[in-house]
C-alpha cells in the first residue's frame, strides 16, 4: 500500500496553559482533497501553521506529536522549510506587494537569471532577470486557475478576487508542491468567482496535488471535498469520507448538538424603513484599498 503523503500522529499544541489543539490525527493521499471545518477557535488555522513551521507555533514552545511526509518524520522550523517539502499555503490575509505585478509577485525570490559580465565584481545580485521567462511561468500559472489576470497587472490596481487568485497562483507555480493549504480562500469571492476557483482545484488535485481546503461556507466544502475533517475546542471529532454528508450534518458536528432549521414566518412587526447606517467622509489609506472623503 502507498504511503500517505502527509500524515499528522497525536498532534498537540497549548498556548500560555491553554489547550488549543489536543491528539489530532489525519492523513492526505496525493490526489485527495481534505475540506477541514470547524467554528472559530477549533483549532483549524493553529493546525494549519503547524504544518507550514509559522512563527507562532515555534516561539510558543513547538507541538507536540508528529508530522510525517511521504512516510519521512519532518520538523519544520520556518515556511522555508516547508515550502522545501513541497508545501504551499494561501492565509487569510494577503501577502503581496502592492507595487509589484503579479507576475513579480508570483516569481519573487525565484526569478530566473542569465549571466552579466557584472557578476564577476558584484555577485549574483546583478545577474539579468529572464523577464519573459517569468512573464510566461506566471502567466502559466494564472491560467490553471481559468482566471483572466495579466501578469503584467500591478497588484495595487486589482479587484480583491484577482489578488486571491495571484496568492494561489504563487503557490501553484513552484515546481516541486505537493500539498497545497487554503484558509478560507473563498471568502473574498462571489459566488461565481468561488465556482472557478473550485473547479481549477479539482483540476489541480487530478494532477495529484493534495488539498486542505478550510472554509466557513459549508457548501462549497460539501461539493470539493474527498473527505471531512471536523475540529470542536481542538479535538477531532470526526473525520469521514465524503459520502452523503449534508451541511446539517457538518453543522451540528461542529457546535455538538442538533441545530434546528426554521422554516416557519414568525410575525415581524419591526420598521425597515429609516436609514439602517451611514458614513461621512470616510479615508482609507491602505495600498490598492485606497477610499478618499467617501459619504
Amino acid at each position: 500500500m502507498a504511503e500517505s503523503l502527509l500524515r499528522l500522529d497525536g498532534i498537540t499544541k497549548d498556548f500560555y496553559g491553554a489547550t488549543v489543539l489536543s491528539g489530532v490525527n489525519f492523513s492526505l493521499d496525493k490526489g485527495e482533497i481534505l475540506g477541514l471545518v470547524g467554528e472559530n477557535g477549533a483549532g483549524k488555522t493553529t493546525l494549519m501553521h503547524i504544518l507550514f513551521g509559522m512563527s507562532d507555533i515555534i516561539e510558543t514552545g513547538g507541538y507536540g506529536g508528529r508530522v510525517y511526509i511521504e512516510g519521512q518524520p519532518v520538523t519544520f522550523k520556518s515556511p522555508f522549510d516547508a515550502l522545501d517539502a513541497g508545501i504551499g499555503m494561501v492565509h487569510q490575509e494577503f501577502s503581496l506587494i502592492p507595487g509589484f505585478t503579479a507576475c513579480e509577485n508570483i516569481m519573487l525570490n525565484r526569478e530566473p537569471t542569465a549571466y552579466n559580465p557584472a557578476i564577476e565584481l558584484f555577485g549574483e545580485r546583478l545577474a539579468t532577470i529572464k523577464r519573459a521567462q517569468m512573464r510566461e511561468h506566471s502567466a502559466q500559472a494564472l491560467a490553471k486557475l481559468g482566471v483572466n489576470i495579466s501578469a503584467d497587472t500591478v497588484v495595487s490596481e486589482m479587484p480583491v478576487a484577482h489578488k486571491q487568485f495571484t496568492e494561489i497562483a504563487r503557490e501553484i507555480s513552484r515546481s516541486q508542491v505537493k500539498l497545497l493549504v487554503l484558509d478560507e480562500p473563498t471568502a473574498v469571492l462571489t459566488e461565481s468567482e468561488a465556482d472557478i476557483l473550485l473547479a481549477s482545484l479539482k483540476r489541480l488535485a487530478s494532477e495529484g496535488i493534495a488539498i486542505v481546503f478550510i472554509s466557513h461556507r459549508l457548501h462549497e466544502v460539501t461539493a470539493i471535498s474527498d473527505r471531512i475533517l471536523v475540529l470542536r475546542d481542538g479535538q477531532m471529532i470526526r473525520d469521514v469520507p465524503n459520502e452523503n454528508v449534508s451541511v446539517q450534518n457538518i453543522t451540528e458536528w461542529m457546535v455538538g448538538r442538533e441545530v434546528s432549521q426554521r422554516t416557519d414566518k414568525e410575525d415581524d412587526s419591526r420598521d425597515f424603513a429609516g436609514e439602517a447606517f451611514r458614513a461621512e467622509h470616510l479615508w482609507v489609506d491602505m495600498p490598492g484599498e485606497t477610499v478618499r472623503d467617501a459619504t
